[in-house]
């Protein structure tokens, strides 16, 4: 619900008459508040209806969710719920971002540190910096492009390992900085290095450095949905994301699976300094790529409203968005396991936010 506070009244002495009349009053405005929070909350709902929305989508302000919308069901035909946990793709991209921030934070790396330092075999290590693969600015080609399922191996490792060969034969598209390319590419390579500077697995650093302290319980990687027996039942179709769903190929880039709860525990952990330090959440979400056209900043873009975010989008047919607006302390997570819903997923943050924030 969305609460009207309205202010202290003076001290004067009235009539019990006048008193009565300005309860009733005062009765009056709640009811018209909570009026206009039901016709909002009716017009969000129209909104996702009207374009046929399946999935799961939240907002929550001031430490509150204040709406809540499931329609759907899993892929055994079960009704979707609000705690359903789904892949949310890309928008894994950020706790990629946030690992490095916070091995920055604790003086183990540098996002100007060249790549040689962890490549030394590659022939353009010296020439890009992690800042580069940060920002969609190093000219990588997305490894999905040039990667078969019958090159993966068996294990995480050598899958990693196979990737990395592979992507190393490749040219770059353009010289690094000069210009914009959305590529996996980059944070495959980026979960790679926090690997190998923490000393310890990728996942393992993710779930002990963010998932543990925010309490994240139903959130996990997507290559363990075999694993969990809830995801298991949930999310059946895992045989149409084989590569995705094989040790080790989507880690830093989509390897995320979470929830709507505890999606809003993150996005206010992570712009709250819970879990990197304030200056290092500046630095992820103030220094855009100049050549992009969405403001891409550390595993985020700029978004309506002057908020921040990222959509995934993951075949075939997962999506989701997160949104946040620390000025407003707005927060908004949305995810679906259809087709129309994948490709809805990125206009979400305005059909609501629109609607929310009309009057403010």
């Amino acid at each position: 619900m969305i609460t009207a506070f309205a202010g202290c009244g003076s001290k004067s002495t009235k009539s019990s008459s006048a008193a009565t009349s300005s309860q009733a009053s005062e009765a009056q405005e709640q009811t018209t508040q909570e009026t206009l929070a039901e016709d909002i909350k009716a017009r969000l709902d129209q909104a996702l209806s009207q374009s046929k929305f399946k999935g799961v989508a939240q907002i929550s302000r001031g430490g509150e969710v204040i709406y809540q919308y499931v329609n759907g069901d899993d892929d055994n035909g079960n009704p979707l719920t609000a705690d359903s946990s789904l892949p949310v793709a890309s928008v894994s991209k950020q706790f990629c971002a946030a690992a490095v921030m916070k091995l920055c934070d604790m003086d183990k790396l540098s996002v100007d540190d060249t790549l040689d330092k962890f490549y030394p075999e590659y022939k353009y290590g010296k020439s890009l910096k992690i800042k580069n693969l940060l920002t969609m600015s190093s000219g990588i080609p997305n490894y999905d492009v040039y990667l078969e399922p019958s090159m993966l191996g068996a294990n995480e490792e050598e899958n990693i390992g196979i990737i990395k060969k592979a992507m190393f034969d490749e040219e770059l598209d353009f010289e690094p900085g000069d210009d914009y390319e959305y590529s996996n590419s980059n944070y495959f390579l980026l979960a790679d290095i926090v690997s190998q500077v923490s000393g310890e697995a990728y996942h393992d650093f993710i779930r002990k450095n963010f998932f543990e302290p925010l309490g994240m319980d139903h959130t996990g990687f997507v290559d363990k949905i075999t694993e969990n027996q809830e995801w298991a039942s949930a999310l059946s179709k895992t045989e149409l994301m084989l590569e995705t769903t094989n040790p080790g190929v989507a880690n830093g880039a989509g390897d995320i699976v979470s929830n709507a709860a505890d999606m809003d525990k993150w996005m206010r952990g992570l712009s709250s300094g819970k879990i990197i330090s304030a200056d290092s959440f500046k630095e992820m979400t103030e220094n855009p790529n100049p050549e992009s056209s969405n403001g891409y900043c550390y595993g985020l873009w700029e978004m309506t409203f002057d908020g921040m975010g990222h959509v995934g989008q993951m075949e075939p047919h997962f999506g989701a968005v997160d949104y946040f607006n620390t000025d407003r302390d707005v927060y908004l997570f949305a995810a679906s396991n259809t087709m129309s819903g994948l490709s809805l997923v990125d206009q979400i943050p305005q059909m609501l936010l629109s609607i929310l924030f009309e009057n403010e």
